[in-house]
Order: structure tokens, then C-alpha cells, then sequence
């Protein structure tokens, strides 16, 4: 048995933005060891959160 598809129901996937790992550190002041590791772990191009979230920074001096 088959079925009709409405496809007005269905709304198009939205695209990942994805980032230049090297652009994404030279742009946040992330050092070398640190973009080896991104570039490692996600080799050329990453989305914004997997680089917000893979990355480490040092605590802030707020005194």
C-alpha cells in the first residue's frame, strides 16, 4: 500500500554553518597546541559549538 505525501507539510532542513578551525583560533587568540588539537579532533572545518565546546581557556583575573 502507498501513501501521498503532503510535502507543504514539511519544512526544509536547516544547514549546519561550519567554521575554518584555523580562521576560528587566529580570530580568538587561541594558541598553536590548542588549534593542533581542534584541528586534530575535527580536522579542517568544525560548527561554532563544537568549537565553543572543545576548547579550553584560561580563568579570568576579574580582581
Amino acid at each position: 500500500m502507498t501513501h501521498h505525501i503532503d510535502i507543504s507539510r514539511f519544512t526544509p532542513r536547516e544547514t549546519r554553518v561550519v567554521h575554518d578551525v584555523v580562521d576560528h583560533c587566529r580570530k580568538n587568540g587561541i594558541d598553536k597546541a590548542q588549534e593542533r588539537k581542534l584541528l586534530l579532533l575535527f580536522g579542517r572545518f568544525a560548527t561554532r559549538h563544537e568549537l565553543q565546546m572543545n576548547t579550553k581557556r584560561p580563568p579570568l583575573n576579574l580582581r
